[in-house]
């Protein structure tokens, strides 16, 4: 028979040890969304660069990491999930699963948008538009890295009051969407170009967009209000 000593030892010992466990799996799961979520903000740039170039080998090289972000991201969802199945956590703690598992689809659909801006490369060459249009191009892919790369750095830093300044950073990406669209409608594109321009610069606002998502799931899960931003 074990001494009762040792059993209100081991009781007691046990919730501290349960907790630190806990305590590192969640670091775990932040570190992984955080290293995920730079994969994807340092691809943005590069992928808007082959693009603009229409460099097909290189846009064909960026996108397989799409498929990289998909599986770390997978992951990432599968950590979470045990990790909620284990230790069902409470309060702060439920918030930040929570926050963790919606980024993770954040992240994993912004690979997805980057993946068919390369992919346009089969239907339009941009070497060949217009030069204010591939500068509003390039500028919107600029914008929509710096957006995803700050809102990353918000998580990295659990700072809550990123997303209000990323939001209004954010309306950037959309006047410059509406240029781009107004330009299409009076230019000279052709229907097949103008079209795939159009969901383009769609897919970097969207990128943009998700990064705002990001930044605001951090101030969920430290505050538990939700910060309401402009469409």
């Amino acid at each position: 028979m074990s001494d009762p000593l040792d059993r209100l030892e081991d009781e007691r010992r046990e919730p501290h040890g349960t907790r630190l466990t806990f305590q590192r799996e969640l670091a775990a799961c932040d570190e992984r969304l955080v290293a995920v979520g730079r994969q994807v903000a340092g691809a943005v740039g590069p992928i808007t660069e082959a693009f603009l170039e229409a460099d097909t080998h290189r846009a064909g090289e960026l996108t397989r990491t799409a498929l990289n972000v998909d599986r770390r991201c997978i992951e990432l969802e599968d950590a979470c999930y045990l990790l909620l199945a284990r230790q069902a956590p409470v309060a702060s703690d439920l918030r930040r699963v929570v926050a963790i598992l919606r980024c993770g689809a954040d992240v994993q659909r912004s690979a997805h948008l980057l993946r068919h801006v390369a992919e346009s490369l089969t239907w339009v060459h941009p070497p060949s538009m217009p030069e204010e249009l591939r500068q509003t191009v390039g500028q919107l892919g600029s914008l929509a890295a710096d957006i995803f790369a700050v809102a990353v750095e918000a998580w990295a830093q659990h700072d809550g009051l990123a997303v209000t300044d990323l939001d209004a950073r954010d309306d950037q990406v959309d006047l410059l969407q509406k240029w781009l669209l107004t330009e299409l409608y009076t230019g000279t594109q052709s229907v097949e170009e103008a079209v795939s321009l159009a969901l383009i610069a769609r897919y970097y606002e969207r990128v943009a967009d998700h990064g705002v998502e990001l930044a605001r799931q951090v101030a969920y899960f430290l505050t538990g209000d939700r910060v309401v931003v402009t469409d």
